[in-house]
């Protein structure tokens, strides 16, 4: 079996009121129609207590190793 390498990208994107804009869609459709898939989400509070940020972390295939 061939071992798989994965490359990773992390997009942080802005919320409002709690939600993300769906004005992100296309974007994030591009991500998916380029093969990333999304593997996490997380709220990222920048000093104001309030969920500034949507962080997502998405990962892909590579065919070798980076570097």
């Amino acid at each position: 079996m061939a071992r798989i390498f994965w490359e990773y990208k992390i997009l942080n994107i802005r919320s409002e009121n709690y939600r993300l804009d769906p004005t992100y869609e296309p974007q994030l459709n591009r991500l998916g129609e380029d093969g990333w898939e999304l593997v996490g989400i997380t709220a990222i509070n920048f000093k104001t207590g309030a969920t500034d940020h949507i962080g997502m972390v998405f990962k892909r295939p590579r065919t070798e190793p980076s570097g």
